[in-house]
């Protein structure tokens, strides 16, 4: 039975204000996990925050970051992702309704517990999931985007508002 619904689609396009919006329409009293969010100069992205839906926000990514850890031109801070999602996912999973997870992308995949912990949720467990996940090709999203549970939804400008409400009807099907 699917149980993980997840937003793909080209950067930008709208996921992470989808998810937010769909959180404020079932409302957030339900909704545990992370979400990310861009950190923005005058004239262009310059990095990524991951704030839990329990009030805590951490820079992950940042092109000025010295990290040993490259994704395009970002560094990233793996402890300080760990350090939010991980507790995140794990605090929703035995306190919440659904587990944000926003987002499966390449930065997040440099943390192997956070890959191990979504295997983990997805696969053996009955909680519903809302998500997003990046839509370029990568061995562990792909096999992720395989599993039996996910519901994948691709995400453009043109049907951005009937998928945000397709999801949000199904969600509130399960509650």
């Amino acid at each position: 039975m699917e149980t993980c619904f997840f937003l793909t689609g080209k950067p930008r396009v709208g996921k992470s204000t989808a998810i937010k919006r769909i959180i404020q329409q079932v409302g957030s009293e339900y909704f545990g996990g992370f979400y990310t969010e861009e950190i923005r100069s005058s004239t262009e992205r310059i990095g990524f925050n991951c704030v839990s839906l329990s009030g805590e926000t951490v820079c992950i990514a940042n092109v000025d970051s010295e990290s040993l850890f490259r994704v395009g031109r970002y560094g990233v801070d793996i402890a300080a992702f760990e350090n939010i999602a991980l507790k995140g996912v794990e605090r929703s999973l035995n306190t919440k309704n659904i587990t944000v997870i926003d987002e499966i992308g390449f930065m997040q995949m440099l943390s192997a517990p956070f890959e191990a912990l979504i295997y983990e949720v997805i696969s053996s467990s009955n909680h519903l999931v809302l998500g997003t996940i990046c839509v370029d090709s990568h061995p562990s999203i792909d096999k992720i985007k395989e599993l039996s549970r996910i519901r994948l939804y691709h995400l453009t400008e043109e049907n951005r508002e009937t998928v945000t409400e397709r999801i949000k009807n199904d969600i509130v099907k399960f509650l």
